[in-house]
């Protein structure tokens, strides 16, 4: 029997479902992708905590934080084999791990039991931060493809957003960083039902092609019938490890340095510079989150509609460079929560404004390259990203070593700048034009062989 039959079993579909059971499917990516990165990112939201707890430094965090991400990059590997055995079953059965863990994580009386199960949950989110956005590009034709990946950010950023906005509504009653793992825990288990029951995929031949809109159903599934997904997924890694891939990976790595920041040190960063509670930095890092998932969404319906990434992507790196440098222009000047909110709600909207142009474009990309190894190729950027966290983050425990010194965090500020700054002549590799009426004339050519129009997409 076929290795992608005994893989996907029933949970593969054959037809291309209707548009509401295909926005269905999505949905349930995105919530297995906000619950996989909320139990990840519960850790940040509680630092202060954990630190006093167990007696550690920033640089000690810093350094457990990097091996996490280094067996993240190492699992980014594995999420490739869901060009073969389906996306389905490894998000499914990554819940179901995850939310053990997490759970278990609230009973870790000793350091070393604590981290174990820090860095199992680290490593299975290495492998969904593959397979997530390679599902929901299956579900999403290009024309739409941006406003798809809008939705899918909703997932780390969301995740983001529950954990932190989580810690800063109950911390106050609970009193504990172990309360914050039960929860995430118990919350991880229930979606992992969900999706157990009702998460499904597409057939390796229905995504093993290029899907422009969903007019153009019936010819995918007329085109299924000759695809050998056998054939279409040999030498996976030498069709992916291709010089526009791995460039722009690289790119998008260090354009994310801020992303990284925020994520990992946001909340140590406001409570030790600028005095606030651990509570009211959660609560400033949420207003960042929740931004920033609006804009992804805002940005990409937007984007869809003018056909076009690469003017966005360029946009988002200068803006993002100008909030940068007026925030640590606050480093030793008084800010007040309004304030910082504001600071926190412009790099929302300039980082997602960046991102999710950027996710449209490379899936674009991969497809132009194989669309039989969509996985593969996010592989390749999973891998280099988390490399990229790998070496950002042993580079932070060395630039900040006192968590109290506005001018070392300045410092790192300006790191992420410089990768702003690399990441701009990478847009240059991705598919994609930079003129809307450019991409119409293309559109025009192909008509003769699928009509189709953006407005329909």
């Amino acid at each position: 029997m076929s290795t992608f039959r005994i893989a996907t079993g029933q949970r593969s579909l054959e037809h291309y479902p209707t548009n509401a059971q295909r926005i269905w499917y999505l949905a349930l990516a995105v919530i297995a992708t906000i619950i996989l990165y909320y139990e990840s990112y519960v850790l940040p939201s509680v630092a202060p905590l954990v630190l006093h707890t167990f007696g550690l430094s920033v640089a000690d965090y810093s350094r457990f934080l990097l091996v996490s991400n280094l067996l993240g990059a190492l699992s980014a590997i594995f999420g490739s084999l869901s060009d073969r055995i389906g996306r389905s079953t490894l998000i499914i059965y990554g819940l179901l791990i995850t939310a053990i863990g997490t759970l278990i994580i609230a009973l870790a009386s000793s350091l070393w039991l604590f981290l174990l199960l820090i860095w199992v949950v680290g490593f299975i989110e290495g492998i969904i931060l593959v397979v997530t956005p390679a599902l929901v590009r299956d579900f999403s034709p290009r024309f739409g493809r941006a406003l798809a990946m809008g939705f899918w950010t909703v997932g780390p950023v969301g995740g983001s957003v529950l954990a932190t906005g989580v810690a800063s509504q109950t911390l106050s009653s609970y009193g504990s960083w172990q309360s914050q793992y039960v929860i995430a825990g118990i919350v991880g288990f229930i979606v992992f039902l969900v999706c157990f029951f009702f998460l499904r995929e597409l057939s390796p031949r229905l995504r093993d092609q290029v899907m422009n809109s969903m007019q153009e159903k019936e010819l995918v599934e007329a085109r299924a019938r000759n695809i050998d997904p056998e054939e279409a997924t040999r030498h996976p890694w030498r069709q992916m490890l291709n010089p526009r891939l791995v460039v722009s990976a690289l790119g998008i790595s260090l354009y994310l340095l801020m992303y990284f920041a925020a994520v990992g040190f946001f909340p140590l960063y406001l409570s030790s510079i600028f005095k606030f509670s651990v509570a009211q930095a959660n609560g400033l890092v949420s207003i960042f989150w929740l931004v920033n998932v609006a804009a992804a969404i805002i940005i990409g319906f937007i984007s869809d509609r003018t056909l076009v990434r690469k003017p966005y992507m360029l946009f988002g790196a200068i803006a993002t460079i100008i909030v940068t440098l007026l925030f640590i222009s606050r480093i030793g000047v008084p800010t007040d929560a309004t304030l910082m909110a504001v600071f926190l709600s412009l790099f929302g909207i300039t980082l997602a404004i960046g991102y999710v142009t950027w996710m449209a474009a490379y899936t674009e990309t991969i497809e132009d390259i194989n669309p039989a190894l969509v996985a593969t190729g996010m592989a390749v950027e999973g891998f280099i990203l988390r490399m990229v966290v790998v070496l950002s983050t042993l580079a932070f425990s060395f630039v900040v070593r006192n968590q109290l010194d506005g001018q070392q965090w300045a410092t790192w500020w300006w790191v992420c700048i410089a990768g702003l700054v690399v990441f701009v002549p990478t847009i240059f590799v991705v598919s994609g034009y930079w003129r809307p009426a450019s991409v119409r004339t293309a559109i025009r050519q192909r008509e003769p062989e699928s009509p189709l129009s953006p407005e329909t997409a």
